[in-house]
C-alpha cells in the first residue's frame, strides 16, 4: 500500500510539473504576442539552404522562437500570408534562436485584406458599388461618426485618430460609440427641456391679464437652453470633421495616395463637403467587402473573424525590422 501510495504522488506531482511548465511556455507566448503580434512569422526555405542532414527531407521553414520553448510544443506561425501550426523539433527552443521546421505537404490558407497603394481603391463618388443597402453605406449615411470609429479601429488608431499604444488603439470604436450616444441623449434632454420651459413659460405669461396681446419674453434659462442647442451640434459637426480629416489624410500618407484634386486642402473639403461619401471610400478602401461581409455594429464593420487590414502589414514591418523571421 506503501509503495502504491508512492507511485501515485509521484506520478501527481509528475503531472503538476509538466502542467506548470505547460501554462509557463503560454505566459511566454502570450507576453511574446503581445510585444510581437499575435502570430510569429516563418520564412520557408529550400533543401539546399540547409545542411546535408535536412536536404534529404525537403523544405523546411526558419522560424525566430518568439519565447523559450519546450520541445513538442505546438504555436502559429505565418508563412506567406498563411497560417501554420509548427511543433518545436527535439530539444526545445530558446528565445531568439532560429530553428528549422519541415514543410507541411498541405496547409490551410488564411485569407489576408490588403489595400491598394498608390490609388484609391476606388471613386469617392462610387458610394453605390455594393449596393444601396450595404451596410457600411448605411452607416456613412445614417451615423458617419460610428462608421469612422470602424475605420479607425481597423487601422489601429486612437478615438482621435492618432497612432498609439494597444492599450488604446483597442478601445476606439467603443470610445466613438459612446460620445456618438452621449451626444444624441445630450440633445433629446435639452430639447425636450427647452420645449417644456417654452410651454411653461407661455402658460405663465398668458395667464396674467396684463400680459394680453404680448408676446412672452425669453426666460434666462430658456435662453441659455437655446444656446446649448446650437453648441452641442457645432462642436459635434467639428469633432467629426475632424477626425475625418486625420483618418482620410492617414490613409493616403500610409498607401501613398497622392491628391487628386484641392491641393493641400483635399482632405478637409471631402470630409466638409462630403462627409458619407469620403466615410464610405476610406472604409472600402481599408476592407475587401467582394470577399468579406460588412455589419452595421461590430467594432470594425465586419464579422469577428475577418483579419485587419493592418494585420499582415503589422507582422511584415516587424520582420523586415528584424524582431521576427
Amino acid at each position: 500500500t506503501r509503495y502504491l501510495l508512492f507511485f501515485l504522488l509521484f506520478r501527481v506531482s509528475t503531472m503538476a510539473e509538466k502542467k506548470y511548465a505547460t501554462l509557463s511556455v503560454a505566459a511566454e507566448m502570450s507576453n511574446a504576442h503581445e510585444e510581437q503580434g499575435a502570430v510569429a512569422t516563418a520564412e520557408p526555405i529550400t533543401a539546399t539552404g540547409l545542411d546535408n542532414e535536412n536536404a534529404s527531407e525537403g523544405r523546411f521553414l526558419e522560424v525566430v522562437a518568439p519565447a523559450d520553448l519546450p520541445e513538442d510544443y505546438s504555436f502559429e506561425v505565418d508563412v506567406e500570408g498563411r497560417c501554420l501550426m509548427v511543433t518545436v523539433p527535439a530539444g526545445g527552443a530558446k528565445a531568439g534562436r532560429v530553428m528549422s521546421v519541415p514543410f507541411p505537404e498541405e496547409w490551410t490558407a488564411v485569407p489576408t485584406v490588403t489595400a491598394p497603394v498608390g490609388r484609391w481603391r476606388d471613386g469617392l463618388c462610387e458610394c453605390f458599388r455594393h449596393g444601396v443597402c450595404h451596410a457600411l453605406l448605411c452607416n456613412a449615411i445614417y451615423c458617419p461618426l460610428i462608421a469612422v470609429g470602424q475605420i479607425m479601429q481597423r487601422l489601429k488608431l486612437t478615438w482621435l485618430a492618432n497612432e498609439g499604444p494597444t492599450a488604446r488603439t483597442s478601445t476606439t470604436f467603443r470610445t466613438i460609440f459612446w460620445i456618438t450616444i452621449s451626444y444624441y441623449i445630450a440633445r433629446f434632454v435639452l430639447s425636450i427641456s427647452f420645449t417644456a420651459n417654452t410651454i411653461n413659460n407661455t402658460i405663465t405669461w398668458v395667464s396674467n391679464p396684463e400680459n394680453k396681446g404680448k408676446l412672452p419674453p425669453q426666460s434666462q434659462s430658456g435662453s441659455l437652453m437655446h444656446l446649448l442647442r446650437l453648441i452641442l451640434p457645432l462642436a459635434f459637426a467639428i469633432f467629426g470633421i475632424v477626425i475625418v480629416t486625420k483618418t482620410r489624410n492617414y490613409i493616403r500618407t500610409k498607401y501613398q495616395i497622392p491628391e487628386s484634386s484641392c491641393h493641400g486642402c483635399e482632405d478637409c473639403c471631402c470630409a466638409f463637403w462630403c462627409t458619407c461619401c469620403a466615410v464610405a471610400q476610406m472604409g472600402r478602401h481599408t476592407a475587401d467587402y467582394d470577399t468579406y461581409a460588412a455589419t452595421c455594429c461590430t467594432e470594425t464593420g465586419q464579422p469577428g473573424h475577418v483579419p485587419s487590414v493592418m494585420d499582415r502589414e503589422n507582422r511584415r514591418n516587424r520582420a523586415s525590422s528584424g524582431n521576427i523571421v
